[in-house]
């Protein structure tokens, strides 16, 4: 598996990752192109042979990062792919100075909440009903 930082050209198999993941931000191909297109963000993605497998979509500026669009095919789920960007992405952010990272995650999705923990984050605080009628969001975050 290789990481790299994603392409405008990479929008549209971005999108078909996250397609596959309805938990993930639902940004569609011009979503990620606008993303892409933005100077503070950055989107890892796994690859394997030279196929989008997986994403870490994240902004950072002024120390400070938010994670904001997570998706792993699922044929890869649960093989540390989710757990191996988020380590890249995290040590790449410290290199570049960030000091504190948060995202938010829904409070019911237990793998993607399981996976946080493991890469070091911690419950910030609660948005009620975030994600429709009792579906919380967690904020999570770690230092970097």
């Amino acid at each position: 598996m290789k990481l790299r930082l994603a392409r405008q050209t990479d929008a549209a198999s971005l999108a078909r990752v996250e397609q596959t993941r309805p938990q993930a931000a639902g940004w569609g191909e011009s979503g990620f192109a606008g993303e892409l297109g933005q100077p503070c963000a950055r989107i890892w993605c796994a690859c394997e042979e030279n196929e989008i497998i997986g994403f870490v979509a994240l902004r950072a500026a002024a120390g400070f990062c938010e994670i904001l669009n997570v998706a792993v095919l699922p044929a890869y789920a649960g093989k540390g792919v989710g757990y191996r960007l988020l380590a890249h992405s995290l040590e790449e952010l410290k290199k570049q100075g960030a000091c504190r990272v948060t995202l938010e995650v829904a409070q019911d999705n237990k793998p993607a909440c399981a996976l946080y923990k493991k890469a070091g984050f911690v419950p910030l605080g609660l948005r009620k009903d975030f994600y429709g009628a009792g579906r919380n969001a967690l904020i999570l975050g770690t230092d970097v």
